[in-house]
């Protein structure tokens, strides 16, 4: 059996011995560490696609690995489809994280290590019949019907999931006897239609319980959210509510996604008059390269699944991200880009013109209109490029620091709230970082969701479909119960006091002075106080220059 969490006891991979003994399956058809060929990092991720969107968007995920590892994809060349081509051999990286080792010999097939799944088998096959990549996909990995989901999360959950579901669970437990030390699970998935919401959440729930009697792997989705003022699926508002409860209960960390806010990037940052679903996809496949990127390639700041949800959740149920992505710039004007500049990246990266969901991390906020002002909570930077370790350290240390302009979105609860990696190996795109923030500002996109499914519910419309197929009215109205407490507690996060001690500007050496609406109890108004004599010096031994 596979171990998440970077193997048992903290370390890096779990020995043959120990996932024999401890897991009951037998011997184990693991990589072994000295097969040759890429370098082993014990690892590995499985990946799951669910529905039409996420079934689009993964295969934009997996025609940019391919791109990336030097695995062959000519729809022309047959006989070597799925090899290693090229001389650079560092772009094989760790190959095992998202791959399995096919046919052997002296031209190694590497097949990805992805289960497609769906209720309408046209859109499978027109997935796995696409030349080249589509040929790369396991047969036996793809798992559907033509039973079809109605759009309604009900019947992908309650009547055509579970034998979907059960097939799902066995593939994913042969994936996961052929892994060294798994360290998580990935979905792909939308949170508007019905197989997306219905049959993602029956599977997530179904892994839950299965991964969690042998190991702790991360659990994470890659969503696409309802979008404002486009929607396609008139049950949009009931199923993204019961998406996102699943979501809260069986996920560690969700990557929000829309179609307005990829579609704005692609028309203003890329300077596309009609930008095609393809674009949009290749623009969340960037995203999901990017922050796997430590995984696969080495580098001077490295990461795991497990030390990036440590970082970028802080309270518990918090763990709805979203993300930016730099550079995003149009052909015509990347001659007037400074190439590798870390600073001018950064500066990209916090634009809210680059986020890819629809929210304003940057909001000011007004009190007199109740409007709340965003803050971030933590943040990930995966870096790509030959970066220097000390370079990143200081550009994201003067973002953080008092006198910028970003600084009154930093609380001084959180101090230092932005880790990073840095990965030598660089995508399709070049030097580039992928911003991944916990913001408070995410409750908009709860907020829309619960207003959307309130007008819908007033009339009750459409709720005798859920009915008829096993969701009652008390489940419907728990989950949009769910979506208001995800809303209420970030917005309950964007209310606390983020600085302890009031602006004193222009008043360089004068005493700090303690906020009193920043301190609820003793235990805080002790903690000020000693912040006050640190930021005063009091605290500090003076030391005579004597010479």
């Amino acid at each position: 059996q596979v171990l998440g969490g970077g193997g048992w006891g903290g370390g890096r991979t779990c020995s043959l011995e120990q996932a024999t003994a401890m897991s009951g399956v037998g011997q184990q058809a693991g990589h072994p560490a000295n097969s040759g060929g890429s370098a082993k990092s014990g690892r590995e991720i499985i990946h799951i696609q669910v529905g039409k969107s996420g079934n689009q968007i993964g295969h934009a995920f997996w025609d940019s690995m391919c791109e990336e590892h030097g695995i062959n994809k000519s729809p022309n060349e047959e006989e070597m489809r799925g090899t290693f081509m090229g001389s650079d051999h560092t772009k094989e990286g760790h190959t095992d994280v998202f791959f399995n080792e096919g046919r052997g010999g002296k031209n190694k097939r590497y097949v990805p290590r992805a289960i497609l799944m769906d209720c309408n088998m046209a859109d499978l096959a027109s997935i796995a019949q696409d030349p080249g990549l589509g040929d790369l996909y396991r047969p036996e990995n793809i798992v559907g019907n033509d039973e079809s989901s109605g759009n309604c999360y009900a019947k992908a959950f309650h009547t055509e999931g579970p034998d979907l579901a059960d097939r799902c669970l066995e593939t994913v437990r042969k994936e996961v006897e052929k892994c060294n030390c798994l360290q998580g699970v990935q979905f792909t998935h939308s949170a508007s239609g019905g197989t997306g919401t219905g049959l993602t959440g029956l599977v997530m729930k179904t892994l839950r319980d299965y991964l969690d009697k042998q190991s702790k792997c991360v659990m994470q989705s890659f969503v696409l959210a309802p979008a404002p003022g486009i929607a396609d699926v008139v049950l949009e508002p009931y199923n993204s509510a019961l998406c996102f409860h699943d979501l809260l209960e069986h996920c560690d960390q969700v990557f929000l996604f829309d179609n307005l806010a990829l579609s704005q990037i692609c028309k203003k940052a890329l300077e596309q008059d009609m930008p095609k679903m393809i674009d949009l996809n290749r623009v969340v496949a960037q995203c999901m390269s990017g922050i796997t990127a430590c995984l696969r390639f080495t580098g001077p700041l490295n990461a795991d699944l497990r030390k990036l949800q440590t970082n970028l959740v802080p309270f518990k149920n918090a763990h709805f991200l979203i993300n930016g992505l730099a550079p995003l710039t149009a052909p015509n004007s990347v001659k007037y880009r400074p190439q590798g500049n870390v600073m001018d990246l950064a500066q990209q990266m916090f634009s809210k013109d680059n986020v890819t969901v629809k929210c304003d991390p940057l909001n000011p906020g007004d009190e007199f209109h109740g409007i709340l002002k965003a803050r971030f909570l933590s943040s990930w930077a995966s870096w790509r490029g030959r970066y220097q370790t000390k370079d990143v350290d200081q550009v994201l240390h003067d973002l953080q620091k008092p006198s910028s302009r970003y600084d009154k979105f930093f609380p001084d609860w959180i101090p230092n709230s932005i880790a990073s990696n840095i990965c030598r190996s660089t995508g399709s795109i070049g030097d580039s970082v992928v911003f991944t923030s916990n913001n408070t500002a995410v409750h908009e996109v709860f907020d829309r969701c619960v207003l959307q499914w309130d007008t819908m519910y007033k009339s009750k419309s459409y709720v005798h479909v859920f009915e008829q197929d096993g969701i009652s009215v008390q489940d419907m109205l728990e989950s949009r119960n769910i979506v208001q407490y995800i809303s209420e507690e970030y917005r309950e996060f964007a209310r606390w006091e983020d600085k302890f001690f009031e602006d004193v500007g222009g008043m360089p050496n004068a005493r700090p002075v303690i906020k009193d609406k920043a301190v609820d109890n003793e235990e805080q108004q002790k903690i000020a106080q000693e912040l006050q004599e640190l930021m005063d010096g009091r605290m500090f031994i003076k030391q005579d220059d004597r010479r």
